[in-house]
């Protein structure tokens, strides 16, 4: 129920039954209604046919690589898992950086970030049923054919990534040692030059000297905020 705003009476509004149509709109409805159904009864056919149910799968089956929003991949892999779609998403160990004071963390993520690896029978109804059943950019491919990767190099990255260890990137890695002469960037003591005395790593701060009032005083700073 709601109200005429300029009337002040109240309007009830009945959900049309298929009684008060005539005859050509309910034609109408029937034909979108058996669409729909076949629309549905095809998807699911191409579904299946990328499944891990389809005929001949594990004889026939090969690896695609399919591309994907960054951030989406183990969302989509769900997806496909609900379908009995076979995907493997390689995870790498990261150690995040220390920031303001907090120790680094170990995290896991993508290590092909936008890309997941499918198996699939190697067939076209195979390749639209996966992209039908999730939410896929498309499979790498050339010419219009999608690439299959070869047995040995998946066997060597999957052995490859189990074996992988925590990733500490070089950038991550304590650009200054203990000695060095360095030149504050930022803060309160900024252009200050100071002698590093003292790195405390899994914190990413440095104890370093400065020239203050005439003498050396020690100080804490994030090492982000000093310049070789």
């Amino acid at each position: 129920m709601m109200q005429n705003r300029i009337t002040g009476k109240k309007i009830s509004f009945r959900p049309m039954v298929e009684a008060q149509l005539s005859a050509h709109e309910r034609a109408r409805l029937y034909e979108r209604q058996q669409k729909a159904e076949a629309a549905r009864a095809a998807r699911g056919h191409l579904v299946q046919a990328a499944g891990m149910d389809a005929p001949g799968f594990d004889r026939m089956a090969r690896w695609v690589v399919a591309t994907c929003r960054s951030g989406s991949e183990q969302v989509i892999g769900e997806e496909l898992g609900e379908n009995h779609i076979q995907s493997w998403c390689p995870m790498e160990k990261f150690r995040t950086r220390p920031r303001r004071g907090l120790k680094p963390v170990d995290i896991f993520r993508p290590f092909f970030r936008g890309y997941l690896f499918i198996r699939v029978v190697p067939t076209e109804e195979a390749f639209v049923g996966v992209l039908s059943a999730s939410r896929l950019k498309g499979i790498m491919g050339r010419d219009g054919r999608p690439f299959l990767m070869p047995p040995k190099v998946m066997d060597a990255l999957m052995l490859g990534v189990k074996k992988g260890e925590c990733v500490q990137p070089d950038e991550f890695k304590i650009p200054v040692s203990v000695g060095d002469h360095v030149t504050i960037a930022r803060g309160p003591f900024a252009d200050f030059q100071a002698v590093v005395r003292k790195v405390v790593s899994d914190r990413w701060r440095a104890e370093v000297e400065i020239n203050l009032f005439g003498s050396m005083r020690p100080v804490e700073l994030d090492i982000d905020s000093l310049a070789a």
